[in-house]
């Protein structure tokens, strides 16, 4: 931003942005008032097409900080019209706004679009987008520069993914040069495979024949029905396609029927010439399997076990089937990296525990373990707080938060203001690009300064991810925000469940975003599903939700609160089954605890076969400690009724 503009907002900036200060004067704050109104004015004229009027308003608006973005509506409402030479200017004079290279990769697309593909030259200088990749090359196939073309096209070509209509003209001519072959197929279609996109993996077989095609659809089959690696006779061929699917097809089925892989790899090794490093890979994983089916190697082959991979699964599988024994041996195992991680030491001091008397050596170890972990504000820090009797550390070290030495540091920056000024005329996309831009030349000071302007904005979202970037992890006023608590209080007050896990649930879904929208269709505070929304409506006889609803916080949180209450008497007062519910849906949750009626519950939040919720229920349960303690009732992380896993 030019200097003047700057030097024109500071003082306005600083009564302004959300009452940082509070002396500014009120003339200045008018005159602010009256910039964002024109400015909105005119955003709404150029997407109008009266661009003389809007014209007119931006000369007005030539120093308030949003300038250089009436030059980008200007030239985004009629992109088609626009010149190489006004498309430069643009990029080259507002180059630190974000909008600029996204403005000009949209340009180029157009241009391509046109076949235009000398101007699309000239300005195209690299990016990470594929389909301006492709139109590159199909530009310098154009422009007679094939060869350059068609070579750069491979690369592409061979990508694990599907890649975008723009490069279809251009792998249809590559696919006809010798640079397409079988060979190439097949590095494609294993990438595909082993990033599991099926589809494309599908699409791929048609490029194969003779003895490949059938390697091929081995390949595809095993994939989707790894079972099917037990046909011996499919696979007899000795050669590195038929290798790969073998190998391909043991390692999946080793996760579900581990002992059939173990007895189709005993079978595969006297028929087929594996390399030692794919033999080792593929013991391993069936030993991992095994394990996982409880079944571990035994104690005189122990030692030979030398990957990390291998020693991680075996533990994993330990914990899972509560064999402590190998559990505290697999532990001790870990690389000394993993085996410090909270989450280990805590299975390491439980496992100590469940295999050794009172008093012992291991004992004492085991608690002193523990004693460490209760220090830690998180999951295995409150778990361990329990067990010893205490209530879990909040360690709350609150900002040394001056208001106006936050004007000071920020107002002379010129993306910050943009960004304040961008929110508060309602552009929150190119808010939080400025935001997330001027982040990353933020030292971690400015960074939690700059969360507490969030803070003071109303974004919460954006406060607790700026803190959490600045590693302000003790500035719990800026992560665990006391927001809607007029809401949240009549919701816990309606159906007698603490606002402090209301709160963790808002917290951990939406982080207090009220309109966002999840891929799934989930919305709001409490990220509510439209279907289940409705549900919850009629069970708990509240009105019928009607479109816009659930991003509005009075109807979501009552909505929200009211089926997790329900899930919660649905499980019996368990609310670890309850909150992995909420997540992950009531049929799943129900085919986890259906073989699980008295195991431990950390044991059974370990084992959730989605890590998504695993360690979703993991959060919400230390959130909950940590939001009744700063609302004054401290808790332990479990109630005695649900340490252990009971049916319904």
């Amino acid at each position: 931003m030019r200097g003047k503009q700057t030097r024109y907002v500071i003082t306005a900036l600083m009564g302004a942005i959300c009452a940082l200060s509070a002396f500014a004067a009120a003339a200045e704050q008018g005159n602010l008032f009256e910039q964002r109104a024109a400015y909105q004015s005119a955003v709404e004229k150029y997407s109008a097409g009266s661009t003389t009027e809007a014209n007119r308003l931006a000369e007005r608006l030539k120093d308030y900080p949003l300038y250089p973005y009436l030059q980008y509506h200007k030239l985004r409402v009629r992109l088609n019209h626009v010149s190489g030479k006004s498309m430069s200017q643009f990029v080259s004079e507002y180059s630190e706004l974000p909008v600029s290279p996204l403005i000009l990769n949209r340009w180029l697309k157009k241009q391509a679009a046109k076949r235009r593909w000398k101007t699309f030259l000239k300005y195209y200088s690299g990016s990470e987008n594929t389909a301006l990749q492709c139109y590159y090359l199909r530009a310098l196939y154009a422009t007679g520069r094939k060869t350059e073309a068609l070579d750069q096209t491979t690369a592409l070509w061979v990508s694990p993914t599907s890649q975008p209509k723009a490069c279809d003209p251009l792998f249809a001519v590559w696919r006809t040069t010798s640079r397409f072959n079988e060979g190439v197929a097949w590095q494609r279609l294993h990438a595909a495979i082993q990033g599991n996109q099926r589809t494309l993996a599908r699409y791929l077989l048609r490029f194969f024949s003779g003895q490949r095609k059938s390697a091929a659809d081995a390949y595809y089959l095993v994939h989707t029905q790894p079972i099917k690696v037990t046909r011996y006779a499919s696979f007899r061929t000795d050669n590195e396609m038929y290798r790969q699917v073998i190998q391909h097809g043991l390692l999946k089925l080793s996760k579900k029927q581990p002992e059939k892989s173990f007895q189709a790899w005993g079978k595969y090794q006297q028929t087929h010439t594996f390399s030692a490093t794919t033999k080792r890979s593929i013991d391993e994983r069936i030993l991992v399997g095994l394990g996982l089916a409880d079944q571990f190697p035994a104690e005189q082959i122990r030692a030979s076990i030398q990957s990390p991979y291998a020693i991680d699964g075996l533990a994993e599988a330990a914990l899972k089937n509560t064999r402590w024994h190998e559990l505290k041996y697999w532990v001790s195992r870990l690389d000394e990296s993993e085996r410090g991680k909270l989450r280990w030491q805590y299975w390491l001091a439980k496992s100590l525990e469940m295999t050794s008397d009172e008093n012992t050596i291991e004992a004492q170890q085991s608690r002193e373990i523990f004693l460490n972990l209760a220090q830690e504000r998180q999951y295995y820090g409150f778990l361990a707080a329990q067990k010893l009797g205490q209530l879990g550390k909040l360690n709350a070290q609150p900002t040394s938060h001056d208001a106006q030495l936050v004007a000071q540091k920020l107002e002379m920056r010129s993306d910050v203001l943009r960004a304040v000024e961008l929110f508060a005329v309602g552009d929150d996309l190119n808010g939080r690009r400025e935001w997330y831009q001027a982040k990353k030349t933020m030292t971690p000071a400015e960074l939690q300064q700059l969360a507490h302007l969030a803070q003071k904005m109303g974004r919460l979202f954006l406060a607790i991810q700026t803190a959490n970037s600045a590693e302000a992890f003790d500035d719990l006023a800026l992560r665990f925000p006391l927001a809607f608590s007029p809401l949240f209080d009549e919701a816990s007050h309606k159906n007698n469940t603490p606002s402090s896990l209301l709160r963790a649930i808002a917290r951990q879904e939406s982080a207090f975003q009220p309109r966002v929208v999840s891929s799934a269709g989930a919305q709001g505070l409490m990220q509510l599903m439209p279907g289940t929304a409705k549900l919850a409506a009629r069970r708990a006889r509240l009105p019928k939700v009607a479109p816009g609803d659930l991003k509005t916080p009075a109807r979501n949180i009552p909505l929200g609160s009211y089926h997790l209450t329900w899930l919660i008497q649905r499980y019996g007062g368990q609310r670890p089954l309850a909150i992995a519910a909420y997540n992950a849906g009531e049929h799943r949750v129900d085919r986890w605890i259906n073989d699980s009626e008295d195991v431990s519950i950390d044991v059974w939040i370990e084992s959730i076969p989605f890590r998504e919720t695993r360690n979703y229920v993991k959060n919400v349960l230390a959130f909950n400690v940590v939001y009744a303690g700063l609302l004054g009732s401290p808790v332990d992380i479990l109630r005695d009724a649900e340490k252990t896993v009971r049916r319904r």
